[in-house]
């Protein structure tokens, strides 16, 4: 039997991330997060926290396609898999019909949006931004009280 141990990963990526303008807020990402906080309770995806439990507002995160990435994802390809169900109900209910702009996908948080606190989406060793996927959403079904990582014990508020 493998004891239990620290794992340190060094992860170090080399992608091209396309040029795209300056992140700005929009009309359609604001009104949509609205509504996406109110779907899901108000509540952090990974660890259940409300905005008052974690001390900071909650964020909503692009989720599956990151805003700075739309320009180079292939929509043909995307679209075909979202309306086959493949990214779930909410991704295939969007109106794809009427797409014509990424802006109109990935700003709409009802779609493409992960609300989570500001530990789970930025944070050292437990943000979606800072590790890798399978470590990522390992802390979404951990042991309540298990210590996860130097910075994390695993608590799911109720």
């Amino acid at each position: 039997m493998t004891q239990a141990h620290t794992e340190r990963e060094t992860l170090s990526v080399a992608v091209n991330i396309p040029e795209h303008a300056d992140r700005k807020t929009t009309a359609l990402f604001e009104r949509t997060r609205k509504i996406l906080l109110e779907r899901e309770g108000a509540r952090c995806f990974i660890c259940n926290v409300t905005a008052e439990q974690s001390g900071h507002p909650l964020e909503a995160h692009h989720h599956p396609i990151e805003r700075s990435l739309a320009e180079m994802i292939d929509w043909d390809r995307f679209k075909q898999d979202a309306q086959s169900g493949y990214w779930g109900p909410h991704i295939q209910a969007f109106d794809w019909d009427s797409f014509t702009d990424w802006t109109q996908f990935v700003d709409d948080m009802t779609v493409n949006g992960l609300l989570l606190c500001k530990a789970h989406h930025i944070g050292k060793d437990e943000g979606i931004h800072t590790m890798p996927f399978p470590l990522y959403i390992a802390q979404k079904y951990a042991k309540e009280g298990y210590q996860f990582s130097d910075v994390e014990v695993i608590h799911h508020a109720t």
